[in-house]
């Protein structure tokens, strides 16, 4: 546990090899657990260091997943049989997602199989499920633009930073001059704590993803923090979000390069992955959610169109005629 400004913790754990920064917010009036992690977490990091920090975790007032992702949700359940009276919040295009494994598996894990033969299966299926925790409804959902007040001088604001997830959230803590992003935006490549690259940039929505960089690029802040990444301060944070939409650029341009022959999603995350990163080859698949993501917007603007199935029903995409 680390303290990053009065009343503000960050919470250290750890997820596959790689970094898990999670936020607690304390003030005189209300505080928020920002992430509860994976389904074990509260009990393994989140509850002794915000007992650290001189927090009581049973009096929480929120509990907001920035996302649906299992690192970020998993805990869930957990936190509220330590805190019951807290309110367990989202992004409100994000509840059900936020809501259980099942719903988890179906509409994040799971959402390649159809089209694209893109899932997990077998004990990686299993540790996702486990991983994710009990079931635990969400109480209330954000869209951005909401405001809690944590102490009579101190208010946060709730933005929507789309992309990675359709209702990612962040919180804006202007008497910080600090944004808490989540998994808002990635760089080029997730690092290990060996300093070793662990797998790629997972965004979904990539015009979205896009339009997140240029509305953290503006904010007034001096402070930035995700849930992965080292905390960026001052030009940093400029230098990361140029990071992160160099990657969404240069996937468009190797797509559209490849794509003069058709590829399945598949076919183009193996292609390209040696090129796009130096992360270990046997996880190019994770590319799936950003290749998705950057083919979905080439279509979008008339580059590339999905161009027949193969014979297992997957989608084949081909650059448009004349690009």
């Amino acid at each position: 546990m680390q303290q990053l400004f009065e009343g503000v913790f960050l919470l250290e754990g750890d997820v596959g090899g790689r970094p898990l920064q999670l936020l607690y917010l304390q003030g005189t009036q209300a505080s928020i657990l920002w992430d509860t992690g994976c389904a074990n977490d509260p009990e393994r990091f989140i509850v002794p260091q915000i007992r650290e920090a001189g927090g009581d975790p049973a009096r929480l007032t929120w509990i907001i997943n920035s996302h649906p992702d299992l690192d970020h949700t998993g805990g869930n359940y957990l936190m509220k049989q330590v805190a019951p009276q807290a309110l367990l919040a989202c992004g409100d295009a994000d509840r059900v997602a936020c809501s259980g494994p099942e719903e988890l598996l179906h509409l994040r894990y799971d959402r390649y199989r159809s089209d694209h033969g893109l899932f997990y299966d077998g004990g990686a299926r299993q540790w996702v499920l486990e991983q994710s925790g009990k079931p635990q409804p969400i109480a209330a959902t954000f869209v951005g633009g909401e405001h809690i007040r944590l102490s009579p001088d101190w208010e946060v604001e709730i933005v929507a930073l789309p992309g990675h997830a359709r209702g990612h959230l962040g919180i804006l803590d202007a008497n910080h001059q600090a944004l808490y992003g989540g998994d808002a935006i990635h760089g080029e490549v997730y690092y290990g704590f060996d300093g070793l690259a662990k797998m790629p940039p997972t965004y979904l929505w990539a015009d979205d993803y896009l339009a997140t960089i240029r509305l953290i690029e503006y904010l007034p802040i001096t402070t930035y923090v995700g849930c992965h990444w080292p905390i960026k301060r001052g030009d940093d944070i400029q230098a990361f979000c140029a990071e992160t939409r160099r990657f969404v650029q240069n996937a468009d341009r190797l797509l559209l390069a490849a794509l003069a022959e058709p590829l399945t999603l598949r076919e183009a995350c193996l292609k390209l992955g040696p090129e796009l990163g130096d992360w270990p080859r046997d996880v190019d698949l994770e590319l799936m959610y950003a290749l998705h993501a950057n083919l979905e917007s080439l279509a979008n603007r008339g580059l590339v169109r999905a161009d027949r199935r193969t014979d297992a029903g997957y989608i084949l995409y081909v650059r448009s005629a004349g690009v």
